[in-house]
């Protein structure tokens, strides 16, 4: 093949661009000589004082999957906007029922808005993201000629022009304080650390590890962290600072006998995973990448809280002090994950690189959301159980949303044939909007739900 010497010049960028020097990592938080205190902490407790939880306990999970997972995130959304009942005589909305937003990857970016913007999101997010080719705009970004010169003079990763396109075009400079000022639902955006081998969740409670204010960090920075594909995206640093001269604290070392006492490995596990950042013989960097290494539904961050807590009833018994308990614990599980279609074994013709690798990648998923689903779907009940009373019963219910939830043949086939990227069709994010609108509707314990609350769409 005859190569024109302007493109021989761009295959040589690109190889150098590829391959060049070795990009170093950005700090942006800044490190404490005393944590924050009071109403300035980020923290599901302070959140709870602040925002009191009424009849219904209402936790939503955004999964990883791109845009995919964003639109089916926003759909569902709307649709709880569009569904009102009756309290006191006045008419709300069931979308003001949610109390927190754990999130992962794609859905992160949904989540962040709607708790940084509320209501804008349903005026705004489809344009600016949705509808939005952000990998082609990353693309021309990373590969203009000018910008592949540049680069080759920096250090600066590929994912630091994301952060900037992200903070610049969707969540407009915002810091975790305008959560903690929009009045919204908490957001909780999980990611995952390469050094201590498990989620890292951006809370306070978190960032005290690293003697750190959360409340200064950039959602744009949390989100690229929490959608940091391997490989495509380098991973974002946060350092551990040892200026606050933070010890364990009491909650831990609680955790940790309870670990050992009932050899319960999920918590030890946990507590291993906090006690890595109390070692300043472990390397002082945290190493974020894509929440969906670890969990892709952002549920086990549920789990872990009741757990460090001491159980569910130690949990509800501190918000008793505060409130009364609510009737009603639910939980909507937005699942994007598909099932990729391949010709493995239809023939005797082996499978090819490609194929084996989808095909890995979703038994290893799927397997994973089966286990994490079920587990929280389990405790949800043992939890409504241990909080009840013959005076004041709590009905638990938990909506899991996934491509099972699809009824008709064509529209699954459509969904799983929906890419895992930042980039669809407008066509194809208006069709999964209102398919997580069906699924949602469809759902028999929604219906229950519904039904309970006296609800209805207004649409």
């Amino acid at each position: 093949m005859v190569f024109s010497n302007s493109r021989c010049l761009f295959v040589v960028f690109i190889i150098l661009f590829i391959s060049g020097c070795s990009s170093i990592g950005k700090i942006e938080n800044e490190p404490l000589t005393q944590l924050p205190e009071g109403k300035n902490r980020y923290t599901v407790s302070n959140y709870l004082e602040q925002h009191p939880v009424g009849d219904t306990l209402f936790v939503m999970a955004f999964s990883g999957g791109g845009t995919r997972a964003a639109a089916l995130s926003y759909g569902v959304l709307e649709e709880l906007r569009d569904t009102h009942y009756q309290v006191d005589g006045k008419e709300v909305r069931l979308l003001d029922d949610v109390d927190r937003i754990s999130s992962v990857s794609g859905g992160s970016f949904t989540s962040a808005y709607y708790g940084l913007f509320g209501d804008q999101i349903f005026d705004n997010f489809k344009d600016e993201f949705l509808y939005k080719d952000v990998q082609g705009d990353l693309s021309s970004l990373l590969m203009g000629v000018f910008d592949l010169i540049g680069r080759m003079f920096t250090t600066s990763s590929r994912t630091e022009v994301a952060i900037d396109y992200y903070d610049k075009n969707i969540f407009k400079g915002k810091t975790f304080a305008d959560f903690q000022r929009s009045g919204g639902p908490m957001i909780i955006i999980n990611a995952t650390d390469l050094n201590s081998y498990s989620p890292f969740i951006f809370l306070q409670a978190q960032f005290d590890f690293l003697c750190s204010d959360l409340s200064e960090f950039k959602v744009a920075r949390a989100v690229a962290a929490s959608s940091a594909v391997p490989i495509l995206f380098p991973p974002i640093l946060i350092e551990r600072h040892d200026d606050c001269h933070y010890q364990k604290p009491e909650w831990l070392s609680r955790a940790e006998n309870k670990a050992e006492r009932e050899s319960n490995l999920r918590l030890k596990e946990s507590v291993s995973a906090l006690n890595f950042y109390l070692d300043k013989d472990n390397p002082p960097y945290v190493t974020l990448l894509d929440g969906g290494v670890t969990d892709n539904l952002g549920l086990r961050t549920i789990l872990k809280t009741v757990n460090f807590t001491g159980g569910a009833k130690k949990a509800f018994d501190k918000v008793s002090q505060i409130q009364k308990p609510p009737k009603r614990l639910v939980v909507i599980v937005v699942d994007a994950s598909t099932t990729s279609e391949t010709d493995i074994g239809k023939s005797t013709t082996l499978p090819s690189i490609g194929d084996t690798l989808a095909a890995v990648t979703d038994i290893q998923l799927h397997l994973y959301n089966t286990e994490t689903n079920t587990l929280l779907k389990e405790k949800l009940k043992q939890w409504s159980k241990k909080i009840s009373t013959e005076e004041h019963p709590v009905t638990p219910y938990f909506i899991d949303l996934n491509v099972t939830s699809i009824e008709e043949q064509a529209d699954r086939l459509f969904f799983n044939r929906v890419p895992t990227s930042f980039s669809i069709e407008k066509s194809q994010a208006d069709k999964l909007i209102e398919l997580s609108k069906q699924m949602l509707r469809q759902n028999p314990e929604y219906q229950k739900l519904l039904q309970q609350l006296g609800a209805s769409n207004k649409n």
